[in-house]
């Protein structure tokens, strides 16, 4: 079986093949994030084009029932190679896209998000994803992946610079995040940082009511499912601007 077919009754299909699982897509996405992620912001604004102009990019994975139990977003990008040449980051990505980063102009796949279940959290579809969108990627004459990683281990360091968490290693020298590693595993290159990959931007009220946590005054504040600290500012508007960590998966 190739490295990246679906185990045994799970299947792999594309959003343009399955437009259905379009609404099932984004619940898992949500399902997955913490309530602020899918707040606006120049990216979120512009999420939809996924759906509309690059579902042959929606990679979803089903069971045996048609039930949707994995996901990953991608977009084609125009990416010179250089690690200067990077985009900002997610907002970046997509309103690059949407604003005139033609896919015919494309010399990569940019992956957004990668979403498990649950209950298939243990098993090899993340990586499965990643192999089948590098390969996409090669097939298209691509240079690679490219991918902003959000590092799931980061939202117990939240006052720790990502700069510095990027570096921490395991004892036997492999990326100290789950997240990192797995990409490293599949021999993906740490290009560098997206420091303001996602900004959301919002009113102080709106974080309390949805986070049940009281923020009193100015100041940056440990915010739970956050990479860093939310910064409240005197005019009354709260800012999340996430941090995120370029790999690159070679075609």
């Amino acid at each position: 079986m190739p490295s990246n077919a679906a185990p045994a009754r799970l299947a792999i299909t594309t959003l343009d093949r399955a437009p259905g699982l379009r609404d099932s897509v984004d619940e898992l996405i949500t399902a997955n994030m913490p309530v602020f992620m899918s707040w606006e912001s120049p990216g979120n604004w512009r999420w939809h084009h996924l759906y509309e102009r690059f579902a042959a990019h929606q990679l979803c994975v089903t069971d045996e029932r048609g039930a949707l139990v994995a996901a990953a977003n991608g977009l084609p990008v125009r990416w010179d190679g250089t690690v200067g040449g990077l985009p900002g980051g997610a907002d970046d990505v997509l309103v690059r896209a949407t604003d005139g980063d033609l896919a015919e102009r494309a010399t990569a796949l940019c992956l957004l998000s990668v979403s498990v279940a649950p209950e298939h959290r243990r098993t090899r579809l993340p990586q499965l994803l990643l192999e089948r969108a590098r390969t996409d990627a090669a097939q298209a004459g691509w240079r690679g992946l490219v991918v902003p990683v959000r590092p799931t281990g980061k939202t117990r360091y939240p006052v720790i610079p990502m700069s510095r968490y990027a570096r921490w290693r395991t004892p036997g020298g492999e990326p100290f995040d789950p997240w990192l590693r797995t990409h490293a595993r599949l021999g993906a290159e740490q290009l560098g940082l997206a420091e303001r990959s996602l900004v959301i931007r919002q009113p102080v009220r709106r974080w309390e009511q949805a986070l049940d946590l009281p923020m009193p005054g100015p100041g940056q504040y440990a915010v739970p499912g956050a990479l860093t600290t939310v910064r409240a500012d005197a005019d009354g508007t709260a800012t999340y601007a996430e941090p995120n960590v370029w790999m690159f998966h070679r075609a």
